[in-house]
């Protein structure tokens, strides 16, 4: 069974954001901040997990062969939890920006997302 550790994690976390900056001709600090709570690019992540969240239900979950293995059904229920947790982290996330944001004018918020 496939478990990484923590360190291996953020290693390949560390690794995944230097591609991305490269294909995008960005440093990661720069492509951190097209894509910070508030973005289009962070609603865009947003919405892939809860679209993916409700894949695993609806396809695996419930689907007569996981569901009839114990096994296979606790793995598919943890990658539910898992994205559960991720989309509620998010949206915490979201809020936060929400509050400081209050009271300023659109053109006050730097939420532009252009490359």
């Amino acid at each position: 069974m496939l478990e990484s550790t923590d360190i291996e994690l953020e290693d390949e976390r560390l690794k995944q954001l230097d591609i991305l900056a490269t294909e995008r001709a960005m440093t990661p600090p720069v492509l951190l901040s097209h894509y910070a709570s508030g973005t289009f690019g962070f609603h865009e992540a947003v919405h892939t997990t809860s679209i993916v969240l409700d894949l695993v239900d609806d396809q695996l979950l419930h689907h007569p062969a996981i569901a009839g293995n114990s096994e296979w059904f606790r793995l598919a229920a943890r990658a539910s939890e898992a994205l559960f947790n991720l989309y509620q982290s998010m949206g915490a996330a979201q809020l936060v920006t929400r509050a400081v944001d209050e009271g300023k004018r659109p053109e006050e918020l730097d939420a532009s997302n252009d490359d």
